[in-house]
């Protein structure tokens, strides 16, 4: 017993989309906050498991025309996120001389931002702020990326300094925030960078 019916087709000869085109939208820190929020209720986000190479990384953002960030997890869990400048960084040949690899052998969940140390956004919150409410309390914090949670608790968006940075099309500077004496001890006698 089959209940369902065939969808009638159109006209093929389509010339114009109506695409949503956020370029074409004027974006300024008065702005909606929800506009640069990556909510994954109606975005796709792009995930990648833990022990991907940096090199592969790289490949899956530039096949995939993302130069933003990748999220590293599983199916059911985010255990971080990683992006482009982060993979491109001094920061990698460092990470790996610390460890004593080749850049090469290295994965993603060796540099990526761990989402445990995110700080957390209610949804709600956002959905009353503004881009430049988000960008001040980014910069307040120390931290380039900041998940968003329903009111259930469950993660539901993250926002990018990356991101607000593309919006805004200017840099936006982020002093990242050490978040234990592991990261304090790196920077200083190691010489790397927080990320």
């Amino acid at each position: 017993m089959n209940t369902f019916k065939a969808i009638p087709t159109v006209n093929n000869d389509i010339s114009q989309t109506n695409a949503f085109d956020l370029t074409a939208i004027q974006i300024d820190i008065n702005s909606p906050a929800e506009i640069v929020v990556n909510d994954l209720q109606y975005n796709f986000a792009q995930m990648i498991l833990p022990d991907t190479s940096i090199d592969e990384a790289l490949i899956i953002m530039q096949r995939s025309n993302n130069k933003s960030k990748l999220y590293v997890g599983t199916n059911t869990e985010l255990l971080g996120v990683i992006d482009h400048f982060t993979l491109v960084s001094r920061n990698v040949l460092m990470i790996a001389n610390r460890k004593g690899i080749l850049r090469k052998e290295l994965t993603v969940a060796d540099i990526m931002n761990l989402a445990v140390t995110m700080p957390v956004l209610r949804k709600d919150n956002v959905k009353q702020s503004r881009v430049g409410d988000l960008l001040f309390t980014m910069q307040k914090l120390g931290e380039a990326h900041i998940k968003i949670v329903d009111e259930n608790r469950c993660f539901c968006g993250l926002v990018s300094a990356m991101d607000i940075s593309r919006a805004l099309d200017r840099p936006v500077e982020i002093n990242v925030t050490a978040h234990s004496f592991k990261d304090c001890f790196a920077v200083i006698h190691e010489h790397t960078d927080l990320i």
